[in-house]
């Protein structure tokens, strides 16, 4: 069976996404307006924009879609897009480079099309399910493959995990080569799909959404990454926000599921 190309959702995604980094960019060099939300997380008027942005394009092209996005109610409809407008703002409010667009698209509960895009560099990261993992620029573009894991795995993580008590042992256990940190979700599970790390786990159950996951999902999967929750079920997408379990992208299975056995013992997952 031919694969279903998404071409015309792969474009528009790809042309909303980089219209949504142009807005964030504003915002990054001029007046940054910082609420904290309910869940006592930071919003900027770069976060609500970009959201703007994106799901008004959506509506407009694919009108019957559905759509959960972290800045908005849930939209109903058959196929669900899944977007992040800005994921990593409490880095991007630091005016570091460590924040990206995320829009994923899962159709009967499969992601199978994602856009992660760098507005800082202009890199877009995409995938889509059956035709492969590619990192564009302005200049060129490249497939992404994960490399083979060495017996010292590298590990990217969020900072906060290297001084968490609850993660030394894993990482006594695991002995890293190397550790890598990064405050965006999806730009952490891009260093694996482009084969500068080996492994990548959200942090607790509870850390992250369905937003966060959806697109790198995508193309961490098209760049043959292991991808699974630790209980090694599939990652599907029932129009849910938080995705309630952990899960392990990881350059190949056999680490994948070492990993996750460590995950299960310490954890309880």
């Amino acid at each position: 069976m031919t694969p279903t190309t998404y071409e015309r959702e792969l474009q528009v995604a790809r042309e909303l996404a980089a219209q949504a980094g142009d807005a964030i960019m504003d915002v990054y060099f001029g007046r940054m307006e910082v609420t904290t939300k309910a869940d006592k997380t930071p919003v900027t008027n770069a976060d609500i924009r970009a959201n703007e942005i994106i799901v008004e394009g959506l509506q407009r092209h694919f009108p019957l879609d559905g759509i959960v996005s972290e800045e908005m109610s849930a939209i109903e409809g058959d196929r669900v897009w899944y977007i992040d407008p800005l994921d990593g703002t409490s880095g991007f409010t630091r005016r570091s480079d460590q924040f990206a667009v995320h829009i994923g698209l899962a159709v009967e509960e499969k992601a199978v099309l994602g856009i992660v895009y760098k507005p800082t560099t202009r890199e877009c990261y995409y995938g889509v399910d059956g035709l492969g993992a590619y990192r564009a620029n302005p200049r060129r573009s490249e497939r992404l493959r994960v490399q083979q894991p060495g017996s010292r795995p590298r590990l990217i993580m969020d900072h906060d995990v290297l001084t968490h008590p609850q993660w030394q042992p894993i990482l006594a256990r695991l002995q890293p080569g190397k550790v890598l940190t990064s405050g965006s979700e999806g730009l952490r599970i891009m260093k694996v799909a482009e084969g500068i790390a080996d492994v990548h786990t959200n942090n607790s159950p509870t850390q992250c959404s369905s937003w966060d996951l959806c697109a790198p999902q995508v193309i961490a999967e098209q760049a043959g990454a292991y991808v699974r929750f630790t209980d090694d079920s599939p990652i599907t997408y029932q129009r849910q926000t938080k995705m309630g379990k952990m899960y392990v992208i990881a350059a190949s299975s056999d680490l994948g599921t070492h990993v996750a056995a460590l995950l299960n013992e310490q954890f309880g997952t």
